[in-house]
């Protein structure tokens, strides 16, 4: 049989990413304190030279298919992803995992309360390079709107994306949630009685804080913990008063 995808194409041009998108997975991730059962999301691409024409699709399913149905880290799932891939394709492999992250927090009158963070990691088999961060939501106010209004002010509901380098040691996500709540106005949260609403509402006037705030505030609290590791911090506001969003991001080593 002739196989296609090796045939030289019309256009010799490389291709940075060549894979498939949205392969869902069930594993088990084991942490010290907690066994989590996803639903993994898996991204998988190779880097096509520009000789050859197409990738075998087959050889992303049967490398995600390989991978044990436990692992340790959701880092370990991309890592291990992306290596039987690159055994399969001869060629270097970039893999993005995704899935939620159950977490509890504590509401204003000290019950507990369940949540969802997102949670995801990538590894790239060209510089074995793997990071793994998370998305949680918060509520920002606007400090302009404040001193304009006598103390009056707009709020939204904002999402902070933090991901941090992994090549050398690993994380505990549930801190980086935590990180990532502190960094807002106020954290989000699903059921507020009445005297919880008015305690939240007044936190986030006593704490108003730009997009820019809370990136800032968020970078200041990792460089405590992650003291000279890469890592990228995005905060996306949903602007209540305007048509469009605000955002902020840094990248660097903390």
């Amino acid at each position: 049989m002739i196989d296609i995808q090796n045939e030289k194409p019309e256009n010799e041009i490389a291709l940075e990413r060549v894979g498939v998108e949205g392969l869902k997975k069930f594993i088990l991730i084991k942490r010290p304190n907690k066994t989590y059962h996803i639903i993994a999301t898996i991204n998988s691409y190779i880097t096509l030279p520009s000789h050859l024409r197409g990738a075998h699709m087959s050889r992303f399913i049967e490398s995600v298919n390989d991978i044990p149905t436990e692992a340790h880290s959701i880092e370990e799932v991309a890592e291990t992803i992306s290596r039987n891939a690159l055994s399969r394709h001869k060629l270097d492999c970039y893999t993005k995992v995704l899935s939620d992250l159950p977490f509890e927090r504590v509401k204003p009158n000290g019950q507990k309360e369940s949540a969802i963070a997102r949670m995801f990691a990538r590894f790239s088999t060209k510089n074995n390079r793997k990071s793994v961060g998370v998305s949680v939501t918060g509520v920002l106010a606007c400090p302009c709107s404040k001193e304009m209004c006598n103390g009056l002010t707009h709020n939204q509901r904002g999402i902070l994306t933090i991901e941090i380098d992994t090549s050398e040691n690993s994380i505990e996500l549930l801190d980086i949630v935590e990180i990532g709540q502190k960094s807002f106005s106020a954290p989000t949260f699903s059921l507020l009685k009445r005297p919880e609403e008015k305690e939240i509402v007044e936190r986030i006037h006593q704490n108003p804080r730009f997009v820019e705030d809370v990136v800032r505030k968020c970078i200041q609290l990792l460089r405590e913990k992650y003291q000279k590791r890469y890592c990228i911090v995005k905060c996306v506001s949903f602007e209540s008063i305007h048509d469009h969003n605000v955002c902020s991001e840094w990248r660097g080593v903390l």
